[in-house]
């Protein structure tokens, strides 16, 4: 999408011509491109998510996507959550967790911008303050069940005679 390049610094307006290019490689190559050094892959693959359904058909390749997502996962020392959805989201948070892993999200919105570390549990000074969900006390966890469902309808208007 020509939206892209506004919301993901490493895939560039070349990069939605023809409508090919995936971002993972993308934004892989652009990494390599400004630090050479930069040990980099993109990989593509569907994410398994809550809430939408997975037909017979494709019960097969949705498990290999999450066992090649947990290798992933147990390969690298750091997991960046870079992806659209909340949905898209859990899993990975998950398995990092699972794998004792450090995962980052960072998410941009048109007038909001999230970073949020998952995964490790705390340095000590900072567990004793934690409730049991790693949240201070107060603060509310969002499920991730409906946040890509597209919004209601707007009301009817009035009909002027």
């Amino acid at each position: 999408s020509s939206s892209t390049p506004a919301r993901q610094s490493l895939f560039a307006h070349k990069d939605c011509i023809g409508g090919k290019t995936k971002k993972a490689p993308a934004a892989a190559e652009e990494l390599r491109r400004i630090f050479p050094g930069a040990e980099a892959r993109g990989v593509v693959m569907g994410i398994p998510m809550p809430g939408h359904p997975v037909g017979a058909a494709e019960v097969d390749g949705v498990r290999a996507d999450a066992e090649a997502l947990d290798e992933l996962v147990q390969q690298h020392d750091i997991v960046f959550l870079l992806t659209d959805t909340r949905e898209s989201r859990w899993l990975p948070t998950l398995l990092a967790a699972a794998r004792r892993k450090l995962a980052v999200t960072a998410a941009l919105g048109f007038d909001t911008f999230l970073v949020m570390r998952h995964g490790l549990p705390p340095p000590a000074e900072e567990a004793a303050a934690l409730g049991a969900g790693g949240l201070p006390a107060g603060y509310e966890q969002a499920a991730p069940a409906e946040a890509a469902a597209p919004p209601p309808p707007p009301p009817p208007r009035p009909r002027l005679r």
